[in-house]
């Protein structure tokens, strides 16, 4: 086994172990107003990525017409977004994802969070529906630990199930490790890594999920952000998709997916695909992930019915 945290990888995306010192250096108080003042002046750095203050508790979101709360925004990588945002993720077309979400699921009974890692999604979209419910997965136990604390701090522990559970081929296992992920919480870690050693973790399949849903036909949506394992997902939910036909945003990734695998089982229910670009909605006839917009918007509502409920599509 190729443990990846040993890999040359993943020695450079610590920066060989300098990103947590160099990160926490900034945060500190002496340092980070210099920083706050002079980083959104900087043509071309992304903000969303510096470090937020090392002392902060946790900031104050919004999407739709509600505010939510993250907390620890010093080790999650969403919490710091928002902090810099000021209440709104850095990236155009991550904003608009959430506020897409989140209108989508405003008459949803159930929201499913697949990759949720500390909830921002859940957050937003309970904030506004508040008759919805959330099923949320997430397979790292230090982001499961956040994504239970932000899920206390909204004052949601009735309204969420968190699943420290992987979604995908029932019965499959892997391990994962129980550290914090060195400067941040990770938010890259997928079904397709190995690691030399950590929890086992288990892993269902949304049609396992279909028995703990209301009774009928409940309304759903889904979010799915799983680091290229999004078939998996999907062709092991295969009931639960003729069912419901729920909304999907998914994450497609250009250097991951299996566009025409996942094309193929969207077809078999009378999906549309929609690439989620910076604010609107770009029609395709076929899945062609892109190498900057990673999100992409399945539905069985046409163009005409999207734009006739006010979304902006092209």
């Amino acid at each position: 086994m190729n443990d990846y945290l040993r890999t040359l990888k993943a020695r450079k995306k610590s920066w060989f172990g300098l990103k947590l010192p160099v990160k926490a250096a900034l945060a500190q108080p002496f340092l980070h107003p210099v920083l706050r003042a002079v980083a959104p002046r900087v043509r071309g750095i992304k903000i969303g990525r510096l470090p937020a203050p090392i002392g902060l508790t946790e900031v104050r979101g919004r999407a739709g017409n509600a505010d939510f709360h993250l907390v620890d925004p010093f080790r999650c990588e969403i919490a710091k977004e928002v902090y810099w945002g000021k209440g709104r993720r850095t990236e155009e077309e991550d904003a608009f994802a959430l506020e897409l979400m989140v209108d989508l699921s405003r008459d949803a009974e159930v929201f499913v969070d697949i990759g949720a890692y500390t909830g921002v999604f859940t957050m937003a979209v309970l904030a506004n529906n508040l008759a919805a419910v959330a099923h949320s997965f997430e397979i790292i136990p230090a982001v499961v630990e956040g994504l239970e604390k932000n899920v206390a701090r909204n004052g949601l522990g009735d309204r969420v199930t968190v699943h420290p559970t992987g979604v995908g081929k029932p019965g499959t296992r892997m391990q994962v490790p129980t550290g914090d992920g060195g400067s941040a919480l990770p938010s890259f870690y997928s079904a397709g890594m190995d690691f030399g050693s950590g929890a086992e973790v288990r892993f269902t399949s949304l049609d396992e999920l279909l028995p703990d849903l209301p009774e009928g036909r409940p309304r759903v949506t889904v979010k799915i952000d799983v680091e290229g394992a999004e078939n998996d997902v999907l062709d092991h939910g295969l009931e639960f998709l003729d069912t419901l036909r729920p909304d999907i945003l998914c994450e497609v990734l250009a250097d991951r997916a299996r566009p025409l695998e996942l094309m193929g089982v969207l077809n078999r229910f009378g999906y549309h695909c929609f690439l989620v670009g910076r604010d609107r909605l770009h029609a395709r006839d076929r899945i062609v992930p892109d190498p900057e917009l990673r999100d992409w918007l399945f539905t069985t509502k046409s163009p005409d019915e999207l734009r006739a409920a006010g979304y902006p599509v092209d």
